[in-house]
C-alpha cells in the first residue's frame, strides 16, 4: 500500500479513535437527561442544555491530554514520512 494511503488511514483511525468517545459520552448525557426531564416533567429547556454544556467543558480537562497525545503521534509520523511523500511519483 502507498504511504499516502497508509498516511490517510492513520489519520482517519485517530479521528474515530478522538470522536468517538465524546459522541457516546455526550449521547449517553443527553438521554439521562431527557429520561430525568421525563420522569419529573420539567419543560425547561435549560434542563436539557445544562449538563451536556458541562460534559464539554469538562471532557477537555478529563481526557484531552490523551487526545493530544494520539494526534501528536499521528503529526510525528506525517512529519517523519514527509521526505518520502516528497518524492513519490503521483502518477
Amino acid at each position: 500500500m502507498p504511504i499516502y494511503l497508509t498516511l490517510l488511514w492513520q489519520a482517519l483511525s485517530a479521528e474515530l479513535a478522538a470522536l468517538t468517545p465524546i459522541i457516546a459520552i455526550l449521547l449517553v448525557t443527553g438521554i439521562a437527561a431527557a429520561i430525568l426531564q421525563a420522569g419529573l416533567q420539567i419543560e425547561d429547556t435549560t434542563f436539557s442544555l445544562l449538563p451536556r454544556l458541562f460534559v464539554m467543558l469538562g471532557l477537555p480537562l478529563f481526557g484531552g491530554a490523551a487526545l493530544m497525545r494520539s494526534f501528536e503521534h499521528l503529526a510525528i509520523d506525517w512529519i517523519s514520512h514527509a521526505g518520502a511523500l516528497v518524492r513519490l511519483a503521483w502518477n
